[in-house]
């Protein structure tokens, strides 16, 4: 046998012009407002932030040569140690 009471589900936040009829006269209640996710924003890494000149002052003399093995482009540190 077919089903006869199949109710038709569109998108969610869509409605027919026959249901905002019906809101506005009072007949149907307000639908409530259509889900929307919060905007994605990365999470800062200390990595991904600009290294300057304050940056490379607060390291040690250690810690710097450390990270002289990590640079590949030397440029910066030779105008730093100009």
């Amino acid at each position: 046998m077919a089903d006869y009471h199949f109710v038709y589900k569109d998108v969610e936040g869509k409605s027919t012009q026959w249901d905002d009829i019906q809101r506005k006269l009072g007949n149907l209640p307000e639908k409530p407002p259509a889900f929307k996710p919060p905007s994605f924003t990365p999470a800062e890494e200390e990595d991904s932030k600009p290294k300057d000149k304050s940056w490379i002052d607060s390291k040690t003399q250690d810690e710097l040569q450390d990270l002289e093995d990590e640079f590949d482009d030397d440029r910066f540190l030779e105008e730093y140690r100009d």
